[in-house]
């Protein structure tokens, strides 16, 4: 069994026995926030409970280790010194040599030095894939001093006209074009490398800055009105289903706190740290990260990983960091409803923790989990979700898209918007994001009964139509001021009438 101390303010430990026999010892590994606590402790009675006596030692958080950790950062600096005055040297040599760069070593040195400090393990794998299956055939024996604009226009015409995208090793192969948003992707990589080639004094110029990309437009989700999210709300409002009801609560925290599947995931009970004013903490997102990219990249902080039951398998869940550069952390305000709910769904899982017992149930202090207590995936919950909507026949009036659970945050957006009177700043920070123009440009959108509102505003004033009075009008400014702010304005510019400050 292990045990948890405090150790100063906000500083946990876990105490736990470790090896067996003779070698049997006590070991402390401290500097864990009360939440990972948990978790550690979890997973170390999980094993036990399995006839595991040996268990990893966490070298991070092993209290007699201090030392030791310090010292070998510091090894670890001194290294990174080095390498970086043998890349200077390298540079140096490869100018005074004039030797031509071949274009597979330099992006091998481009990921290693530049793309392990800046890509995370999503970016990275993503990036290997199109080098590997789409830049690496065409580049890798050519010096990067002798690409042209015109050969990259003529690669991105070829891979447009004769490429075929790469499929999985688990589905079916299709003689599928390589799409322009593929070619766009590509031209990031590339562009980013070159510019680094040019710094480094490599070329005099970057061929990619002007090179010509196939057109691209990229797709706008359709995204569930507010009728739509309430009747999914009533119907998935059952507490005698756990799985039904799990969609419900997860509704409810994407629609009111504009999370993320990724984000709401990876909540745990301890990230309620004001249960008074109901204020949720998102710090974290859950997601299947590649071991491979994971011991490469160093912006992505993994918080935890959950143990995995197929050794040879090539990925890993963890709790990460929501976003590289942190810009997602915020504070969620709950309303007495939603959290109401979250606490029923929290007594729920205490009465499957009773009835599964510890060998069933295992106990990650996750908030929207399996009816196991195995944490679920966006993926995952995007298939809950999505039958939900089948079983409602709720389906985008207009195109062929589908609706997903992430339609739920442009939902929330638009809705937002509409209430805050545009608020932009304010929804930007209930969405946790770094840039507003996400907020009007790519989550917003323009709601139908808005826009009716207006077609009945200028009926009413600008061609004096029946049907609204004048104290229809008043009671619609006052429902709504910002429509009737953007309705005035109008006005003004058309017709010289009341400026809309004025209203």
């Amino acid at each position: 069994m292990a045990s948890i101390r405090q150790r100063g303010g906000n500083s946990y430990a876990v105490v736990f026995q470790n090896g067996e026999g003779e070698a049997r010892q006590q070991v402390w590994e401290s500097g864990y926030t009360q939440a990972e606590a948990n978790l550690r402790k979890a997973q170390i009675e999980h094993e036990e409970s399995r006839g595991i006596k040996t268990h990893t030692i966490s070298e991070e958080n092993h209290g007699l280790l201090g030392k030791a950790v310090a010292a070998a950062q510091g090894k670890k600096d001194k290294a990174a010194a080095q390498m970086n005055f043998a890349n200077q040297q390298t540079a140096a040599e490869i100018r005074s040599t004039n030797d031509a760069l071949l274009f597979l070593p330099f992006m091998e040195d481009f990921i290693r030095v530049y793309g392990s400090k800046k890509w995370g393990t999503s970016y990275y794998k993503g990036t290997m894939s199109l080098l590997h299956n789409y830049i690496y055939p065409y580049w890798k024996d050519v010096p990067i001093t002798d690409v042209t604009v015109k050969d990259v226009d003529i690669y991105y015409t070829q891979l447009i006209a004769e490429g075929k995208a790469s499929t999985k090793k688990h589905r079916p192969k299709r003689a599928k074009a390589i799409s322009a948003s593929t070619v766009n992707d590509i031209h990031k990589v590339l562009r980013c490398a070159f510019n680094r080639a040019l710094k480094w004094q490599y070329i005099d110029s970057n061929p990619f800055i002007h090179a010509t990309l196939p057109e691209f437009r990229s797709k706008v989700r359709p995204a569930l009105t507010p009728d739509e999210v309430k009747q999914v709300l009533d119907f998935t409002d059952n507490p005698d289903d756990y799985d039904l009801f799990l969609v419900h609560c997860a509704v409810h925290l994407a629609f009111s706190g504009s999370m993320r599947g990724g984000e709401i995931g990876a909540l745990q009970w301890d990230d309620i740290i004001d249960p008074q004013n109901r204020i949720v903490y998102i710090s974290k997102s859950i997601d299947r990260v590649d071991r491979a990219a994971l011991d490469t990249v160093s912006k992505t902080k993994v918080f935890f990983q959950f143990p995995s039951f197929n050794p040879r398998a090539k990925s890993v869940i963890v709790l990460k960091n929501t976003k590289e550069d942190g810009g997602s952390d915020r504070n969620c305000y709950l309303s007495p409803t939603v959290y109401d709910k979250l606490m029923m769904l929290k007594s729920m899982q205490e009465e499957l923790k009773s009835l599964l017992g510890y060998d069933g149930y295992y106990d990650y202090d996750m908030m929207i989990c399996q009816a196991n207590g195995k944490p679920i995936m966006t993926e995952h919950l995007n298939k809950k979700f999505q039958v939900v909507l089948d079983e409602m026949n709720i389906r985008p009036k207009k195109g062929d898209e589908q609706y997903v659970f992430h339609s739920l945050r442009s939902s929330a957006t638009t809705y937002k918007l509409r209430v805050s009177g545009g608020d932009i700043k304010a929804v930007q920070g209930e969405n946790g994001q770094k840039d507003p123009k996400m907020v009007t440009e790519v989550y917003s959108r323009i709601l139908e009964e808005d826009r009716r509102r207006i077609s009945e505003l200028m009926a009413a004033d600008f061609y004096s139509e029946g049907g609204n009075s004048g104290d229809d009008v008043l009671q619609v400014a006052k429902d709504n001021p910002e429509l009737f702010r953007q309705f005035a304005a109008f006005m003004s510019m058309t017709t010289g009438t009341t400026s809309a400050n004025n209203i």
